[in-house]
């Protein structure tokens, strides 16, 4: 055998022990990467819960904001049924004597000609049909068309959101617990 072919066995052999030790294995690569895609997904999922919870505290507060004027309409309406002859609720949002305040105010509105209660992030009207006070949201919450709905008969709230996965919405636990 000549000299050049026992020079390339040697380096064959040495060649192949350098890859091994420099060679990263598909099982350890996939953990590595495992590892990454964990580390994104807790970082960038932390990030976005607390965006989230920011968001749903403003909209809370947003909401707090409304409660003493849903809870004056609520009391003005059953002061009226006590002072009715036929212990009735009214029939028209006019006929309550509301309490002014400055968190709200009591508008006529021109298009449906009945009067609603004006709060920065909610319009809440009157169904004298079903004797209901409706709560509905404006733009200036965050989504318009959720409605906090309480029936004066049943004295119970209700949240109708038409789309509950966009946010912000009305939590239930956020309603008054009278």
């Amino acid at each position: 055998m000549s000299d050049t072919s026992k020079n390339l066995e040697k380096k064959k052999a040495s060649a192949s022990g350098a890859a091994l030790i420099h060679r990263v294995s598909l099982v350890e690569l996939i953990f590595i990467l495992l590892l990454v895609g964990l580390v994104f997904v807790f970082f960038f999922g932390m990030q976005q819960l607390k965006e989230d919870k920011a968001r749903e505290l403003i909209a809370h507060e947003k909401f707090e904001q409304i409660v003493p004027a849903i809870r004056a309409s609520i009391a003005a309406a059953e002061e009226y049924r006590r002072t009715d002859d036929f212990g009735e609720y009214p029939f028209d949002f006019s006929q309550l004597n509301i309490p002014a305040d400055d968190s709200y105010s009591i508008v006529f509105d021109d298009e449906t000609g009945s009067m609603l209660v004006d709060a920065e992030d909610f319009v809440i009207s009157y169904d004298g049909e079903d004797y209901r006070f409706i709560a509905e949201s404006t733009e200036s919450f965050g989504k318009a068309g959720v409605k906090v709905i309480y029936t004066l008969r049943d004295a119970s709230y209700e949240v109708d959101d038409p789309t509950p996965e966009r946010r912000p919405t009305v939590l239930d636990e956020w309603l008054p617990q009278d």
